[in-house]
């Protein structure tokens, strides 16, 4: 997948730079510059900011108080995300919500319930999320102490799960996963996408404000952006982003 994005990006002319993190954005009233954490300062027309709000705030020292003091208001979920490679299938089902208290994760994502067990080799893929608040202790929690807890709770949900079906076990964390929506949160902290310099916009998840973070949602946001931002771009401009 990440190939094929790579290759479609070079297709249209466009240059990828990745594992440089971008320090600041800014620039003079024609153009919009990029700081790299290696000292490196790019130029460019125009510049998509897709980062959580906090790090727009971070990036942008030029915005006004209030742009930031808006943005940084911005409160996101996180998540801590163990992925299993099985050697059986659990149930079968692609989503199981869990509301039992005892249980460490939210749900359980069978994605081999949808994708043909062939293109893993026979096996079953398992998504386990657990949504988290910022001031959450599980964050702090190690891999081998999320692994035994979250197969320990598979244990007891699937008398027939057995820990040595599992061949692997891996272990991602978010911190700024889906922004919560709060009373009066269109109006006051949903960013919008001009920003006060003339040649920075954001388009990122916390513009999401009626619906979850999942595909539709996301795909529907990036087109609906892409047309909003027609009328603003630099023409013959496709798209700068920082990472």
């Amino acid at each position: 997948m990440q190939f094929r994005c790579g290759a479609s990006v070079e297709a249209v002319g466009a240059d990828r730079r990745t594992g440089g993190p971008a320090t600041a954005t800014g620039g003079p009233a024609d153009a919009a510059t990029v700081r790299l954490a290696n000292g490196e300062t790019l130029q460019f027309d125009d510049v998509i900011l897709t980062v959580p709000c906090g790090k727009v705030a971070a990036l942008c020292p030029e915005l006004t108080g209030a742009e930031r003091e808006r943005l940084k208001s911005v409160v996101y979920q996180g998540i801590t995300c163990a992925s299993l490679l099985l050697r059986r299938p659990l149930a079968g089902y692609y989503v199981t919500n869990i509301t039992e208290s005892w249980v460490p994760f939210t749900a359980v994502i069978e994605m081999t319930a949808l994708v043909d067990r062939s293109a893993f080799g026979g096996n079953s893929l398992v998504y386990l999320p657990r949504y988290l608040t910022q001031d959450d202790p599980f964050w702090q929690r190690s891999d081998a102490e999320v692994k035994e807890e979250f197969l320990a709770a598979l244990e007891r949900m699937y008398p027939h799960f057995r820990r040595e079906d599992v061949l692997a076990f891996e272990v991602s964390r978010v911190r700024e996963v889906l922004a919560v929506s709060t009373l009066q949160y269109t109006a006051q902290k949903l960013p919008p996408v001009r920003t006060s310099l003339e040649h920075v916009f954001i388009v990122n998840s916390a513009q999401i404000a009626n619906g979850t973070l999942n595909l539709n949602e996301t795909i529907g946001l990036a087109n609906q952006k892409a047309i909003e931002l027609e009328r603003y771009l630099t023409p013959n401009v496709v798209q700068a982003a920082t990472s």
